[in-house]
């Protein structure tokens, strides 16, 4: 008996165990509900068994594995039970049906894309099979009981890691290889959705974003740079000019001795003509760049 022999089965045993786990997290739902122990049970077939029956209904390849396999509505039931008589609000045992959870995400994904290649669908019908499978019951869960799905934003990527658990299981299911594409998409999901639980991380939300806003953002911006660059470019020609017009000497084009009689190589005069100069240009630099601040402030 080989690898190929003995997985089917215990793959059978693990997806029942997320019915199960499926079911209990249906439950406490409906305890937070105060629901009685027939909200209990609807919840959890709900959200145990929603996202499969959906992808049966819409693949027509039969009457849905929920209905046949008397395992599955059997092991909905039992978690609806659990949830009813014990309070599961401990420490470890969230950690352990948030771990447990994880793992079904991604061996559900499995299951929807798988079946739908095997139905002789393409790729994306395939892809959209196996996220419907692994979050479609905790949709119909959460719309029951009136709340926005937790996919739609704000949860911990379950859509997100369903998505990406697609890739491993099509690919290797393309390579003739179906226990293991059902192996690698359980991993791959189940560690995504675990890694963004503890890293807390969440899809950027659109806050009335649109691109016609970023535009005119972006035109602002650069009609601010544009000023603020020529602001600068007049200042550093003025620099210039403030250092020629020492080198050239007084206004009278005659050197540095029209001031004080005797040339620049040390005369004070050319020496106060010069100072005069770079005050004035260093009133005029001032003056500029008051006048551009002030045109930021009056801007923002």
């Amino acid at each position: 008996m080989d690898f190929s022999d003995i997985f089917p089965i215990v793959f059978q045993v693990f997806d029942v165990g997320g019915v199960v786990v499926a079911g209990i997290l249906g439950g406490t739902v409906a305890r937070e509900r105060h629901f009685d122990i027939v909200g209990f049970m609807a919840l959890a077939v709900m959200a145990a068994l929603g996202g499969g029956m959906i992808r049966d209904v819409l693949l027509q390849m039969g009457p849905p594995v929920a209905l046949t396999n008397p395992y599955y509505l059997g092991g909905a039931f039992t978690g609806a039970l659990i949830a009813f008589l014990l309070r599961l609000d401990g420490k470890w045992t969230n950690r352990f049906l948030i771990v447990a959870d994880a793992f079904v995400v991604g061996a559900w994904t499995a299951t929807g894309a798988l079946k739908a290649l095997e139905g002789g669908f393409d790729i994306l019908p395939a892809v959209m099979m196996g996220v419907m499978t692994a979050v479609g019951g905790g949709m119909v869960r959460d719309v029951a009981v009136g709340r926005v799905p937790a996919i739609f934003g704000g949860n911990t990527l379950y859509a997100t890691a369903s998505l990406l658990a697609t890739v491993p299981a099509i690919l290797l299911w393309e390579l003739g290889r179906p226990s293991m594409a059902t192996l690698a998409a359980t991993i791959v999901g189940g560690s995504m959705c675990i890694s963004a639980r503890a890293f807390r991380w969440r899809l950027p939300v659109n806050n009335d974003y649109s691109v016609q806003k970023s535009y005119v953002r972006l035109r602002v911006a650069l009609a601010e740079y544009a000023r603020a660059h020529e602001a600068a470019r007049k200042v550093g020609s003025g620099h210039g000019m403030g250092r020629s017009g020492g080198s050239s000497g007084g206004p009278n084009g005659r050197g540095g001795s029209g001031y004080g009689g005797r040339d620049a190589s040390g005369s004070t005069g050319s020496g106060a003509a010069l100072r005069e100069i770079q005050r004035e240009q260093n009133s005029k630099d001032s003056g500029l760049l008051a006048r551009s601040r002030r045109v930021k402030r009056e801007r923002h």
